[in-house]
């Protein structure tokens, strides 16, 4: 009877250790933090043999643009990011402590990580976006060489919030009191935000007199649903 109950216990261990070992699904999988006013945080894991291989993090500024850890001035971010992909993968987690110094970032990756890894459970989401605010970038205008932002806000599959910015080539803020397209750039954007919360995400008709704001809105709303998929 001892013989057999051993037998079991050996049993259950071994199938506890499957199951732990098939945690995952093979692949890579890349995730987005919520973005803030400032920034917006991205994670690659890589999983094998159902275990976090590796994890790549990055962090992009609120003009969309990623920072370069080796130049950027803030050390502790490039700290940060490097000490964190080797705890969560030492740990086969994202629950791992806050970097001091840059908790901003630190929390952003976490979730993207979290984002990561529950594209890769296997788990079919139940809805098409993670529920934030997501950060996206449209092309480059070839009539005056910018670029727009914009920070979507998404619950339940629906855009409930949206705000934009123009970067201009220099990487400045265009001031949204200037006119464009005959009327205040402000005003345009509004009716483009009036539209997105009230049509399909990422799909606003063109607006009269705005047509190249409406492409280049729906363009980086489009970037940034991307990035809000749960699979």
């Amino acid at each position: 009877m001892k013989k057999l109950s051993l037998v079991l216990a050996m049993v259950f261990v071994l199938s506890l250790s499957l199951i732990s070992q098939a945690a995952y699904v093979d692949g890579t999988y890349e995730a987005w933090s919520d973005a803030s006013d400032k920034s917006i945080q991205s994670a690659k894991v890589f999983i094998e043999n159902g275990k976090i291989a590796g994890v790549i993090l990055r962090e992009y500024t609120d003009k969309h643009v990623e920072k370069d850890f080796s130049t950027y001035p803030w050390p502790q971010a490039g700290e940060a990011a490097r000490t964190l992909s080797a705890q969560m993968v030492a740990a086969q987690s994202a629950d791992v402590d806050i970097f001091t110094g840059a908790t901003g970032s630190s929390t952003g990756w976490i979730q993207a990580v979290e984002r990561a890894l529950e594209k890769a459970s296997g788990t079919e989401p139940t809805n098409k976006y993670f529920d934030g605010t997501f950060l996206g970038r449209s092309e480059t205008s070839s009539y005056g060489g910018y670029y727009k932002v914009v920070w979507v806000t998404l619950k339940d599959d629906k855009v409930v919030d949206y705000k934009a910015q123009r970067v201009l080539p220099d990487h400045t803020i265009q001031d949204p009191s200037v006119e464009v397209y005959g009327w205040p750039l402000e005003m345009a954007r509004n009716s483009y935000k009036e539209a997105a919360l009230a049509s399909e995400p990422g799909y606003v008709d063109v607006i009269t007199g705005a047509t190249g704001l409406t492409h280049q809105s729906n363009h980086a709303v489009r970037d940034a649903l991307d990035k809000a998929l749960t699979k």
